[in-house]
Order: structure tokens, then sequence, then C-alpha cells
């Protein structure tokens, strides 16, 4: 086990789990099942992961519950003390919160300077920045027993991450997926995320199944998981596609038995189908299922508000379709 995921392994039950009442919300869609499907390809964030906070809801309330992780995340590794030092006139949150967006936008600038289109930064090489920062500063990252710099700043990422966010899989989601590969289908992930997300699924994984799965790689397919950060580009980039297609013809998949779930109809449904995949919107939460101002224009193949029922609207068999 890594450093970071040993790391993430004993936090993780510290977090009070926030479970809020979801409501589906109702969108139409082209069929009720599809069939001759091989592989289903998934979005993780509002899709699997569910990452929603009440607090996300109202734009200030967003900021201030942003602004207490950034000061849990000061207080945990040491640094609070510091950052007062170097920016008197502002709480050590908020500074710490400048540096972080900053350092992320100077990044993205850097990368479209060099003509890449929808550029990902790797966010543990941001906060290494930091560290640096925060050392010619007098911070000594030793005294935390976590490692060199890399390895603090994979624990600084992992942290702020998951006490920003909500984070628990939707209910359901264990059971759906297993459903789906006892029917043969292959199951991958395309989606923005950074290195933190295997070591989260990994964990929610295990909770979730009541540590019957010991990795979340037990569900997935190793060779069809494409994350935005091994790339430097999002998902809206069209490379992360051909990454895709490429592995799916190595298992002689086509394009048009592969769905792609996701809760996004501008940044997961619209780019799936015009390039050839069949598509699913989960509706099951109306605070991650985003229509953007495509609603009415872009229509999934199927939609589902429930991870079990998934399943049985997916059919590997081509002559099911005449059952």
């Amino acid at each position: 086990m890594s450093r970071v995921a040993d790391f993430a392994y004993r936090l993780f039950p510290e977090k009070k789990k926030e479970y809020r009442p979801l409501t589906p919300l109702t969108y139409p869609a082209n069929r009720h099942k599809l069939h001759d499907v091989k592989a289903v390809i998934i979005d993780v964030y509002g899709t699997l992961i569910n990452y929603w906070r009440e607090e996300f809801s109202k734009k200030e309330a967003k900021e201030h519950c942003l602004e207490e992780a950034f000061a849990k995340t000061a207080q945990y590794f040491q640094f609070s003390e510091i950052l007062r030092q170097m920016n008197p006139a502002d709480e050590p949150q908020r500074t710490l919160r400048d540096f972080y967006h900053g350092l992320i936008a100077l990044n993205h600038e850097k990368s479209v300077r060099k003509g890449i289109e929808f550029p990902e930064v790797r966010i543990e090489e941001v906060w290494e920045v930091v560290i640096m920062m925060l050392a010619r500063h007098g911070y000594d990252p030793a005294t935390l027993n976590l490692g060199d710099n890399k390895e603090l700043a994979r624990c600084i990422a992992w942290y702020y991450n998951f006490f920003s966010l909500g984070c628990n899989l939707y209910e359901g989601v264990v059971s759906g997926l297993s459903a789906l590969k006892k029917k043969n289908i292959k199951i991958g992930i395309l989606a923005d995320a950074q290195f933190y997300t295997p070591i989260d699924l990994t964990l929610l994984v295990r909770e979730q199944s009541g540590d019957a799965l010991d990795d979340y790689l037990e569900l997935f397919n190793v060779d069809l998981l494409f994350y935005s950060y091994e790339q430097g580009y999002t998902k809206a980039n069209q490379g992360l596609y051909r990454k895709l297609f490429d592995a799916l013809y190595e298992h002689q998949i086509l394009p048009s038995q592969t769905v792609f779930v996701g809760n996004d109809l501008l940044l997961d449904i619209r780019p799936a189908d015009q390039i050839g995949m069949r598509t699913a919107l989960f509706t099951g939460d109306d605070k991650s299922a985003f229509l953007h101002d495509v609603g009415g224009e872009v229509i999934p193949d199927i939609t589902f508000d429930s991870w079990e029922e998934l399943p049985e609207k997916l059919l590997f068999n081509e002559e099911n379709k005449r059952k």
C-alpha cells in the first residue's frame, strides 16, 4: 500500500458521513432498454460518487464550506501560523485558497500556451509548490513523518479533497456493477479525476460491499480506465475518447456496443453520442444531474435513477431485443 493510500485508509472512518435525501430528476429517453451491450464506461463524480453537499446550493455557503476545508487542511498539516505570517492581512485559509487556485490557473495558462485543449493539472504538483513556498518561510515537512515532499503533497491533496466534498457511493453502485459483470459486460471509467480518485473508489467499494470486495478493480477492467490527470487534459478533449476506442478495439468491442454512463448532458451524454457511443443518463440525484442549456435538445438512449435498475436496462445479447 502506498503512503497516501495508507494515510487515506487511516483517516477515512473519521469523516462524518452525510446522507442527504435524494430527489430523482425526470428526463426523457429514446428507449427503455439497450441490447447488444458489450461495455459500459462510466463517469465518476456525480455518477458513481455522490460529492454534493447541502452547502453547495448557495454560492456564499459553498465558499464558506470550502474555506473551512482549507482551514482544516492548514491546521492538520501545521502550517496555519506560517500562512498568517506570510499574509497577516487575511485569514490563513483564505491565503491558502488563493495560492491553490492561483497555481491551478497558472498551470492551465501554461498548458494552453503549449496548445493543449482543455488542460488538466496533476493536483499533487500544485500542493508540492505550496509546500516549497511554505518551506521558504520556515515550514518543516519532515516533522509530520509523511515522507518526502512528493508524498506529503499527495497526502495533503487527498485530505483537502476528502474534507471539502461529499464522498459516498450512490446507493446500489456495487450491486449494480456486480450484476453487469455477471452479464459479461466489461466495465470501465472515463472521467475528470485525480490520483486520489482510485483510492477513494477502493475505500468506498470496500465500505458499500461490507468488505466483500477489497479493491474497486474487482469491478472494473484495468485496461478500460481513463482518468484526465494521467493524460493532461479533461474529458472535454477528444483525446480521452480516442484512447478509450483503441482499448475497446483490443476487446473487439465497437463504440456502438458501448454505453457511456454520466450525469451531465453537455459533458457526458452529447460528446459520447456524437462519436457513436450509446448513452445512459443517471437521474437519481437532481443536484448532480446537469442539463445546462441543452435540456430537451440532447436526449440519452436511456435514463435510470437507481444503480440497481441499470443492469435491467442493458442486455448483452442481440437476440434479447426481440423478447
